[in-house]
């Protein structure tokens, strides 16, 4: 032949020159066998019918055959038998699995790590030919799959109307493999499965498209409860080590990633699949508590009245997950949060005060739920304290025409919401008792009290001597929660709700007036949080979160402010 075998087997250019004279091969036919052959492309690499492959998806020490092929190439040859069996480019593929001529599996003939003795293909043959020619290497017809009809085709001529189409094929079959893998594991023993079964199984998902293979992985991660590695098993591993870094299987690497932030509470920074995860997208009551410092079981009342967990979801605590960029705020939020003692210190209030006007929704804690000890925002409690004292006049220590605003409500039953609003809008003066700081130090004029208390008396008075049926619009306002009178007031006069405009029997000015027909209206297209804590029983600091996570935004066509107003069919839609 003009060359060595050695040299054969390295490939070497001039070798194959030689090969071509001796065996006479035009270069068409010296191409074609090359082409089948499998060329060296670089780093173990191999071009193979076109195609890029890795070495080993080729070179195996496992050397495969149909022996019914080989026993015809015997058949139809008057010279030594052995020497007529033509070995075919795709049985060496390791992803191969059928002869789809003879529907016969490809069976193992010989092992061999020494690639010398492994392709020494004449002797290798002249030591099993008699037992080819007895058909002793014979099995059962099998059925082709779609997986081997489509691989045939795309070997052939490139054929391919599937997803795989101008991808990798090395990266498409072993892709097939590996889902097939996941699909099937725990269905049935390995060595109850036929041959090829795992290609067919992950092929059937993904000849229909990414959706379908998105959404078998996505039921894969619903139902398990371990971890990606454990859930996807040799997929994973496969992706995240061995293939991470070949482009062929990029498009698949990327799939999964993204699977598994989507149901798995991963961290930012965390490498994955061979990227850095940038942003967190779910929390686990788990992760969440590790972050917080908080436990897990006071962490899960927050979030469960939040909306973010549900309280009859009995999963382990590491996979029940939530959004993290919607509940962001409440975690950071939550470790700050401090016990009533705390909260009564920094706002200076005594224990009675900061129950008082926790009872009339003046003081609102983070939560409600008895079990958390810290459900206080000191800076709630002190923007309340601040927004006050810019209202009040210095009074001195003794001075007893003062009293706390407590005080006034128990003397004279004046609310404390009641005085609140009147101190905003300077009906009733404030002070500042010398000596005394916070809210405990915060006091009314005990005569302003009692006159606005009579002044109220009456104002009942003539209300109840107003239009029959009749309410007025500021009032109204403040019983669903709109307690800045201008708010809903513009509402009224943007059209958006109706009333109509009456004399006020006490003062002669006019005002917008509501009938029972212009409140049902107001509920009907509106929502407030109070109205909305009504209706459902939650909590406004709830249904501030529920709204929020929905992106449910307040009424404001325009930019126009009318205040904590929603759109009825927007809550209820988001709250389910």
């Amino acid at each position: 032949m003009g060359t060595s075998f050695k040299r054969l087997l390295a490939q070497d250019p001039e070798a194959f020159d030689a090969l071509a004279v001796w065996a006479d091969l035009d270069p068409t036919q010296l191409e074609n066998m090359l082409s089948w052959t499998g060329v060296r492309a670089g780093n173990v690499r191999l071009m193979f019918c076109g195609e890029i492959f890795v070495s080993r998806a080729l070179r195996n020490p496992v050397v495969r055959a149909c022996p019914v092929c080989l026993r015809e190439d015997a058949m139809q040859s008057d010279g030594p038998t052995t020497a007529a069996m033509v070995m075919r480019g795709d049985w060496q593929m390791r992803e191969a699995n059928v002869c789809l001529r003879h529907n016969h599996l490809l069976v193992k003939l010989w092992t061999s790590d020494n690639p010398r003795e492994r392709y020494d293909i004449a002797s290798r043959l002249s030591e099993i030919g008699s037992a080819i020619l007895a058909g002793r290497h014979d099995l059962p017809e099998v059925a082709p799959t779609p997986y081997d009809i489509w691989l045939d085709g795309r070997l052939q001529d490139g054929r391919d109307d599937t997803w795989f189409s101008g991808r990798s094929l090395f990266a498409a079959t072993t892709f097939c493999r590996l889902l097939g893998q996941t699909i099937l594991h725990d269905k049935a023993a390995e060595d109850d499965l036929p041959a090829g079964a795992h290609h067919a199984a992950g092929f059937e998902i993904a000849k229909q498209g990414e959706h379908a293979v998105r959404e078998t992985l996505a039921r894969i991660a619903r139902a398990c409860e371990a971890e990606p590695r454990k859930a996807y098993g040799a997929l994973f591993s496969r992706l995240n080590h061995e293939y991470v870094e070949e482009k062929g299987f990029g498009p698949y690497r990327r799939l999964l990633r993204d699977l598994i932030l989507d149901h798995w509470p991963i961290a930012g920074g965390k490498d994955l699949l061979g990227e850095v995860v940038e942003e967190r997208r779910l929390h686990s009551l788990t992760t969440a508590s590790q972050e917080t410092g908080i436990g897990p079981g006071v962490l899960e009342h927050f979030l469960v009245e939040a909306g973010a967990l549900s309280d009859d979801d009995d999963r382990p605590q590491r996979r029940r997950l939530f959004d993290a960029r919607t509940y962001a705020d409440l975690l950071s939020e939550i470790p700050t949060l401090v016990g009533s003692i705390t909260m009564r210190e920094a706002i200076g209030a005594t224990k009675m005060e900061l129950e008082a006007f926790e009872r009339e929704n003046i003081l609102v804690p983070r939560t409600r739920v008895a079990k958390v000890k810290s459900p206080w925002r000191i800076p709630d409690g002190a923007k309340f304290v601040a927004d006050l004292y810019q209202e009040a006049l210095p009074v001195t220590k003794n001075d007893n025409r003062w009293e706390t605003l407590l005080l006034a409500r128990n003397r004279t039953g004046l609310s404390l919401r009641y005085q609140v609003d009147a101190i905003h809008s300077k009906r009733l003066a404030l002070g500042t008792r010398a000596g005394v700081r916070g809210l405990h130090g915060l006091v009314v004029r005990k005569s302003d009290v009692d006159s606005l208390r009579a002044s109220q008396s009456r104002q009942k008075t003539v209300v109840e001597k107003g239009p029959p049926g009749m309410m007025i619009a500021a009032e109204f306002g403040r019983s669903v929660g709109l307690r800045d009178h201008g708010n809903f007031i513009s509402l009224i006069e943007a059209g958006h709700t109706p009333a109509a405009q009456q004399t006020n029997p006490k003062t002669g000015r006019q005002q917008y007036w509501l009938s029972a027909r212009d409140i049902a209206v107001f509920h009907e297209r509106f929502v407030t949080l109070t109205t909305l804590s009504d209706e459902t029983g939650h909590h406004r600091n709830t249904l501030k979160s529920l709204l929020k996570a929905s992106q449910v935004a307040r009424f404001a066509p325009g930019d126009q402010d009318f205040g904590p107003v929603f759109l009825r069919a927007e809550a209820i839609a988001a709250l389910g």
